[in-house]
């Protein structure tokens, strides 16, 4: 046996006890997937406040990258030389390596989990009439990403985040619905830490930063 199918099969286990214990497989899916979510938690919250975090400054250089594209689009070396110095001016790296780095970390655990849920679900009740369900999924994944402040200029992302778990449950059925349901919950706290975290108050300047004395900007105002 592969480590991938002992990995599945292991969380197929525990998924089918915790539902022999609280009284049905439903109730193991949704338990086990929020508690897989939730431990997830201190790995991903790091990195999508991060990722929050420089969005917020991708979105306020867009005019100049567009400027830059326009400017260098017959000479793609110099354009990626400027890009690059442009996004470090303002302190990110045009490809964010943690978060990369951090997503292909938990994505084995999320598509195994999926996987054990679409295999315990498979030829059972579980298969079908996931579309209420659904909607409950998607309204956590909606809440959870405008919390977040990942939906904040991308009204498409909202979209999105609401319609593809009503088409998911809908297609594959309750038990995977559940899954989602579960997902999305453990999302929705995440949502609202990442809140808390964008309502703390600025940190204090460090001594290195204070001997910079102030920017071109402060001494015009």
């Amino acid at each position: 046996m592969n480590p991938w199918t002992a990995l599945v099969e292991a969380i197929e286990a525990v998924i089918l006890a915790v539902g022999q214990a609280m009284g049905g497989t439903a109730l193991g899916i949704f338990v086990v997937t929020f508690g897989a979510r939730v431990l997830l938690i201190p790995v991903m919250l790091p990195m999508a406040v991060r990722t929050r975090e420089r969005m917020k400054v991708v979105r306020r250089i867009r005019p100049e990258i567009k400027e830059l594209n326009q400017r260098f689009k017959k000479d793609p070396h110099r354009l990626e030389r400027e890009l690059k110095a442009l996004h470090e001016a303002h302190g990110i790296k045009m490809m964010d390596i943690p978060a990369l780095v951090s997503a292909l970390v938990q994505l084995p655990i999320l598509i195994a989990l999926f996987q054990a849920v679409y295999y315990i679900s498979e030829n059972t009740e579980l298969a079908s009439g996931g579309l209420v369900i659904g909607l409950v999924a998607a309204g956590l994944s909606v809440a959870g990403t405008k919390l977040s402040g990942q939906g904040e200029g991308a009204a498409w992302l909202l979209w999105l985040s609401g319609l593809l778990p009503i088409g998911i449950a809908a297609w594959l059925g309750r038990g995977i619905a559940l899954y989602l349901a579960a997902f999305y919950a453990g999302s929705f706290i995440q949502g609202l830490l990442m809140r808390d975290s964008s309502a703390e108050p600025s940190r204090p300047q460090s001594p290195d930063e204070a001997d910079r004395g102030p920017s071109e900007d402060e001494l015009l105002a």
